[in-house]
């Protein structure tokens, strides 16, 4: 009995030191949020080492999300530019790093040669845009543009997948937009690739997920419908929504969803959408799926076991909308937000994060497209429809004075002082406009949102009206004007993990 109890003993630790891992983009559960055992820091900022455990500079900026194993980091940077021209800012190749956790210091790297290049610092994603993934004895590393490459937690080579990305196809380009997150159900490693055989079983040159070994990376199923590379699938309990719908003439078809079985990449069922655009994380739940009509301010409410529409919500013409009028807020309720404001509300792609009945989302800002309503958060209630916009400030100075409602720009300078966006318009701006941004992740009901020019904000998901009590801190991961990112943050053992262009972030309680 005492061997027994012993080994009970032995298994919950090892639970609980699993469930404090962060293994890979979308974290422990697959659905970019968890349930931590130890505090979380709620409050921090780069610009004034509040909470910061460690910085590490990074040999190259990028934008993949971080994997935390124990007393290990893994994340990807674009190989190093040679200099600020034009030509130096376009590539192909990455670097994988493994860092160690209690310093920040880069125990090996790996480099990852890829085919289709991509512009650097690019605000639509580039090589780099892949997150690591790891179980503790293996890590997993994708180049957008084309490679995977398994290793030991030692950076020894184990396997290698080249494939092709889609660059053209019948004459149409296709910008380098990757927003595919690879992930891990059971010893299937699930990828995004084209098509490439003309054998009439599926579309030639559309994505699909691949479903490879991951020990051996041999190939064990393809999914029976597409998927646009614009998008982010979601997986859970053993399945996984994937979209289809986007611009530049993707050829996927028929827009909407499909939820696909992880067991064998078969359809379990399909939703055609006759509006909207899968550039969102495809969130669901045991009671809903969403899906996103983009600037026709529309939510679909899905049944996520059969795919069937529920409702669908308007998040424009009936809405609590809370503002800042310079000294305090105002609350007006019954908003119809076009007639009043102007503006279309036009969720921010891949800001969207799905706590039990409720959806939060960012609002994309630009007063020359009519999109709106300014600097807003969104939450909607998907019981009672309730739609509701928390005005935020744009930006905090060191000092702590806000900065509400003015159109900011930051810079992307790199760790050597080399500017190495190279577009300098789209890059450099505040984040709150055409981009994509890295999917906020949500620990023990706090959801952190980033914006590019590095302010997080921490809101708390609970509060009984989405007013300034849900603000539980406005942060910050380097100076005004002077950081750049676009990742997704990771969670492990009381620690947070963000990046930026400069440097690799480790924020913890001081």
């Amino acid at each position: 009995m005492r061997f027994v109890f012993l080994i009970s003993i032995l298994f919950l630790l090892s639970c609980v030191s699993q469930n404090e891992n962060w293994p890979m983009p979308a974290g422990p559960n697959g659905d970019w949020s968890v349930s931590a055992e130890n505090s979380i820091p709620l409050n921090f900022s780069v610009s004034q080492d509040k909470n910061i455990l460690w910085k590490s500079k990074l040999p190259e900026g990028g934008q993949s999300g971080i994997a935390v194993w124990e007393d290990k980091v893994f994340l990807t940077v674009l190989k190093p530019a040679k200099n600020e021209e034009e030509s130096s800012l376009v590539g192909s190749d990455i670097v994988a790093l493994c860092v160690d956790a209690k310093d920040g210091e880069i125990l090996w790297s790996h480099p990852m040669n890829g085919t289709a290049k991509s512009r650097y610092m690019f605000c639509f994603s580039d090589s780099s845009t892949p997150g690591p993934i790891t179980d503790g004895e293996k890590v997993w590393f994708t180049n957008a543009s084309g490679l995977i490459s398994c290793l030991d937690l030692s950076g020894k080579l184990l396997w290698e997948r080249k494939f092709k990305p889609v660059e053209e196809l019948n004459g149409v380009h296709f910008p380098f937009n990757k927003q595919f997150e690879p992930f891990i159900h059971g010893d299937t490693l699930v990828n995004m690739e084209p098509y490439w055989e003309k054998d009439g079983k599926r579309e030639y040159a559309w994505n699909y997920l691949y479903g490879l070994d991951k020990n051996t990376g041999e190939l064990q199923w393809i999914s029976e419908d597409s998927l646009t590379h614009y998008n982010t699938p979601f997986a859970k309990d053993g399945k996984v929504l994937i979209g289809r719908g986007a611009y530049h003439k993707v050829p996927e078809k028929p827009t909407g969803y499909s939820m696909i079985d992880l067991n064998d990449g078969k359809r379990i069922w399909k939703y055609d959408a006759s509006i909207g655009k899968a550039m969102y994380v495809n969130a669901f739940n045991e009671k809903y799926a969403i899906w996103f009509t983009e600037r026709d301010s529309k939510l679909h409410v899905l049944n996520p076991q059969n795919g069937k529409l529920l409702k669908e919500i308007d998040i424009a013409r009936n809405a609590v909308l809370r503002t800042y009028n310079g000294k305090s807020y105002e609350k007006e309720e019954g908003v119809n937000i076009p007639k009043k404001l102007g503006v279309n509300v036009f969720p921010a792609w891949y800001t969207n994060v799905l706590v039990e009945d409720d959806l939060f989302f960012m609002c994309f800002t630009d007063k020359k497209k009519k999109f709106g309503p300014d600097y807003c958060l969104g939450k909607v209630n998907l019981v009672s429809g309730k739609v509701e916009y928390l005005q935020v400030p744009v930006h905090h100075n060191p000092g702590g004075k806000a900065i509400w409602n003015t159109p900011l720009t930051t810079k992307t300078i790199n760790s050597r002082g080399m500017d190495v966006a190279h577009d300098k318009r789209r890059s450099t701006r505040d984040g709150w406009y055409w981009l994509f941004t890295g999917t906020p992740i949500c620990i023990n009901k706090n959801i952190y949102f980033t914006t590019m020019m590095g302010v997080v904000y921490c809101i708390d998901t609970q509060t009984s009206e989405f007013n300034e009590d849900a603000i539980v801190s406005i942060n910050d991961v380097g100076p005004m004007g002077k950081t750049w990112t676009l990742n997704s943050m990771a969670y492990a053992n009381g620690r947070l993990y963000h990046r930026t262009l400069k440097n690799l972030i480790c924020i913890g309680e001081k």
